[in-house]
């Protein structure tokens, strides 16, 4: 079943893409503007695709016996549902930000408060629904070439996945972790370059709190320490953390839409999408994996090994600090 449901759901959001294609080119065509990464008008808002197919596939997991639904899973894929739907009617016409704020804040006080956290640690759960919030928007603005965000969430939740299996986690965790991955994998078919297709904010919102729920649930169970979510989230936590410090100490408006995130200025330097991507499939393969797998094994203290993770994505940050 671990092997079936990813497989049912990668399939699933493929076909639900082909079809969805002619209907997104009409209704959520993204045009490009001086800010895109793009150069010509793609149909975007496929989360409307993705999101529904994955909740579809893990409750019926549910109705079938071979998930174990509480409320934290049940706020969980609520909030991803939610999320999908402000982001589709974002990317048809724009919200306000305190509508967006409103529902993403919503959705993770919801996660929080589903694992009992503002009963037991009241300030704690407060500083994790900011952090939530900060994670779903964050994923937002990764989403700006072809393939990156996706691929950074297929080998986050896959690689969530494969570690919680090896440190004894439930059967639903992992299930859980490879139905997202698989999600998304159906996705980054249509989405490699040159996209025919992009998430939107339908499906980057989502992302960012559905990763943020895999990392929350695996650590307060104890399969895998903190550390590990971090390391593997750590090239979108790093490159959205220190474009904001960047941008606020050269006294610009944060709110405002930019093209100066990392990957952008990389993508624009090589003239490439493709090869960031690449760079990113690397980075995780021969690095922030095999240091999340040490942790997870024991054979590196977890600080060490988290601080070995940002090592090389610091030192390629300070080389290249001047590109445009």
């Amino acid at each position: 079943m671990m092997l079936l449901l990813p497989g049912i759901t990668l399939v699933a959001v493929i076909l639900g893409i082909v079809i969805y294609l002619p209907l997104a080119t009409r209704l959520w065509l993204d045009t490009p503007n001086a800010r895109s990464s793009h150069h010509k008008p793609t149909p975007s808002s496929a989360g409307v695709v993705v999101v529904p197919v994955l909740v579809a596939v893990l409750l019926g997991a549910w109705f079938s016996g071979f998930w174990a639904v509480g409320y934290a899973e049940c706020a969980a894929l609520g909030g991803a549902a939610a999320l999908c739907a402000l982001g589709a009617r974002d990317d048809r016409r724009s919200l306000s930000v305190r509508v967006r704020l409103l529902v993403q804040f919503a959705a993770a006080a919801s996660l929080v408060t589903a694992y009992g956290l503002f009963s037991l640690f009241p300030l704690n759960a407060i500083v994790l629904v900011i952090a939530l919030v900060w994670l779903v928007n964050l994923y937002n603005f990764m989403d700006g070439i072809d393939g990156l965000a996706a691929l950074q969430c297929v080998l986050s939740a896959a690689t969530l996945g494969a570690l919680g299996y090896l440190a004894g986690a439930s059967a639903e965790f992992v299930m859980a972790s490879a139905v997202v991955g698989a999600a998304y994998l159906g996705f980054l078919v249509f989405n490699l370059p040159p996209a025919r297709l992009f998430m939107g904010d339908a499906g980057s919102l989502p992302a960012g709190l559905l990763l943020g729920w895999l990392g929350l649930w695996s650590a307060l169970e104890g399969w895998l320490e903190p550390v590990v979510w971090l390391i593997l989230m750590s090239p979108f936590l790093l490159d959205t953390g220190i474009t904001l410090l960047r941008r606020r100490w050269r006294g610009e408006v944060l709110a405002q839409a930019h093209r100066e995130h990392f990957y952008q200025r990389l993508a624009r330097r090589y003239g490439s999408h493709g090869a960031v991507d690449r760079r990113l499939l690397v980075l995780h393969g021969l690095w922030l994996v095999p240091l999340a797998a040490s942790v997870v094994l024991d054979l590196l203290p977890q600080w060490t090994a988290g601080a070995l993770s940002l090592f090389p994505q610091l030192l390629l940050m300070a080389k290249w600090r001047r590109l445009e």
